[in-house]
C-alpha cells in the first residue's frame, strides 16, 4: 500500500458522514461503506491495498469474535475523524446503543508481514485485532485488553504519480492483482489435479492384459501337473526341474523356495488360479481407474471456468482421501457439504446414505453424477443449489445444462444408480 495513495483515501473518507456497515466478506477482505460508497480493505500479507466500489461477492459470514465486534461497533455509527500516517489509517467512529454513545477507532496497518486491522477504544486499548500477535512473533504485542503501542516511525520512500480518478485506479489495481491472485491459485490447484490423473495413468499403464493373464495361468498349471509327476526328479536346493512336457518338448521349471517341496503342485496351482481371477476382475479395476480419470478431467473444466477465489477454495481437491471416501468427492461451501458421485459405486453409496432432507440433484435427462447436499434445515438458498447444481453440471462431462433438484425422499433408487423421483424443480447453470 503506497503512502500517498492512502492520504487520498483518508481524505476522501473524511467527506462521509456515516458508516453504514462493516463487515469481512474474505479471509483477508473487510467493507466498510461509508454513506453509499463501498470500501474493502484487503489486509492480505505483504500486498494489502484498498479498493473503492469494486464487485466482490460475500464468500461466508464470518463469526469469529473479531467479526462481531466490527460489526456491533462500526454498523450505523457516525464517522469522527479520519488519519493517515505513514502506512497506517486510522478511522475513528461513535456508535450509540440504548445505553451509551461509544468513540471507537478501526486502524488498518499495512506493514508488509504484520499487516493487520485493530479495533480500538477511545485510550487505545485493544478491543480486537484480525491478527492477534503474541510476544513469541514479535516486540510489539496485539492481543484484546492491552494498550496498542505505536509503531516506531519509518521513512518513506515511493514514486509519487498523478491520479486522476482514484476510484477508477484502485478497481484497476484490484482487477489486476485479483486476476493474478486467481491464475496462481488456478494454476496450484490445476496442477495438483494433474499430479493425480499422471499417478491414475501410470496404473493404467501397468496394468497387465486379460490374454497375457490367461496364458500366465495356463503355464502355471502345466507347472503344476508336470512337477507333481517329476516330484521323484527333485532334489534338494535344486532351483529348476528340467524335464520333458506332455507334448515331448523340453521345459524348465523354476523351482520356488518350500519347506515342504510336495507342495510345489499346490504353489503353482495357486498361482494359476490367481492369475486367471486377476484376469477375470481386470476389466473391473481398468473401469474403476478410466472413472477416475474422466472424473478429474471434468474437475479440470470446473477449476478452469472458476471466476473468484472462493470457488477455487471450495475446489481444492484434499491432500489425501480417505479410503472410504475414494468413489464420493467432497466440497464444502459455506457451512454446507456437497457430495459427488465420482463413478456408479459413489452414486449408489450416496443415495444409500443420504438422509429423507438432503437435497438431491442431477442433470436433466442425461447420464452424470448424484449430487447431495447435507442439510437439516427446511430449505437452502439459492445460492447454494446453484453451487451444487454447477457440481451436478460439471460432472457429467458439460458446461451447460438444465440440472433437476429435489429432497432425497421424493427419490426412489429402480436399480443401482438409476432412480425415479418427483416433487421437483429444475435450474439452468453453465460453468
Amino acid at each position: 500500500m503506497k503512502a500517498f495513495i492512502l492520504k487520498k483515501i483518508a481524505d476522501r473518507i473524511k467527506k462521509y458522514k456515516f458508516v453504514r456497515r462493516a463487515f469481512r466478506v474474505d479471509e483477508n477482505l473487510i467493507l466498510m461503506q461509508f454513506d453509499n460508497d463501498r470500501y474493502y480493505f484487503d489486509l492480505t500479507k505483504g500486498s494489502g491495498d484498498i479498493y473503492i466500489n469494486i464487485d466482490y461477492p460475500l464468500v461466508k459470514k464470518f463469526k469469529a469474535p473479531f467479526d462481531i465486534v466490527l460489526e456491533k461497533k462500526f454498523t450505523k455509527a457516525k464517522l469522527i475523524d479520519v488519519e493517515a500516517k505513514e502506512r497506517i489509517l486510522t478511522i475513528t467512529a461513535k456508535n450509540q446503543n440504548r445505553f451509551k454513545e461509544e468513540i471507537v477507532k478501526i486502524r488498518f496497518e499495512f506493514t508488509g508481514r504484520y499487516t493487520n486491522a485493530i479495533i480500538l477504544d477511545e485510550n487505545d486499548n485493544i478491543i480486537e485485532s484480525l491478527r492477534h500477535i503474541s510476544e513469541n512473533i514479535s516486540s510489539r504485542v496485539v492481543k484484546p485488553g492491552i494498550k496498542l503501542q505505536e509503531l516506531p516511525s519509518v521513512e518513506i520512500k515511493e514514486k509519487v504519480f498523478e491520479i486522476d480518478d482514484l476510484e477508477k485506479y484502485t478497481k484497476e489495481l484490484f482487477y489486476k492483482k485479483y486476476t493474478n491472485r486467481l491464475n496462481q491459485k488456478k494454476e496450484s490447484v490445476l496442477n495438483k489435479i494433474n499430479k493425480k490423473i499422471k499417478e491414475i495413468e501410470k496404473k493404467l499403464n501397468k496394468l497387465e492384459n486379460e490374454e497375457e493373464l490367461l496364458k500366465k495361468a495356463e503355464l502355471y498349471k502345466k507347472y503344476a501337473d508336470i512337477a507333481m509327476i517329476n516330484l521323484y526328479k527333485i532334489k534338494p536346493y535344486d532351483k529348476e526341474l528340467k524335464t520333458i512336457d506332455f507334448e515331448g518338448n523340453e521345459t524348465v521349471i523354476p523351482i520356488p523356495s518350500l519347506k515342504n517341496i510336495n507342495e510345489i503342485g499346490n504353489y503353482y496351482y495357486k498361482l494359476a488360479k490367481k492369475a486367471r481371477k486377476k484376469a477375470e476382475n481386470l476389466h473391473i479395476e481398468r473401469n474403476y481407474l478410466k472413472e477416475q480419470l474422466e472424473f478429474l478431467k471434468n474437475y479440470i473444466k470446473l477449476v478452469k471456468n472458476a471466476k473468484h477465489l472462493s470457488e477455487l477454495k471450495t475446489y481444492e481437491p484434499p491432500k489425501k482421501e480417505k479410503k472410504e471416501d475414494e468413489n464420493i468427492a467432497k466440497f464444502y461451501y459455506d457451512d454446507y457439504m456437497i457430495l459427488v458421485g465420482k463413478n456408479e459405486k459413489g452414486n449408489v453409496k450416496l443415495l444409500k446414505q443420504a438422509n429423507s432432507n438432503d437435497l438431491w440433484l442431477h442433470i436433466k435427462n442425461l447420464p452424470g453424477a448424484h449430487v447431495i447436499v447435507k442439510n437439516n434445515k427446511l430449505s437452502l438458498n439459492d445460492d447454494i443449489i446453484k453451487k451444487a447444481a454447477k457440481l451436478a453440471l460439471a460432472f457429467s462431462s458439460k458446461e451447460e445444462g438444465e440440472v433437476d433438484y429435489t429432497k432425497r425422499k421424493f427419490v426412489k433408487i429402480k436399480e443401482g444408480a438409476k432412480v425415479e423421483y418427483g416433487k421437483y424443480n429444475t435450474i439452468k447453470v453453465k460453468l
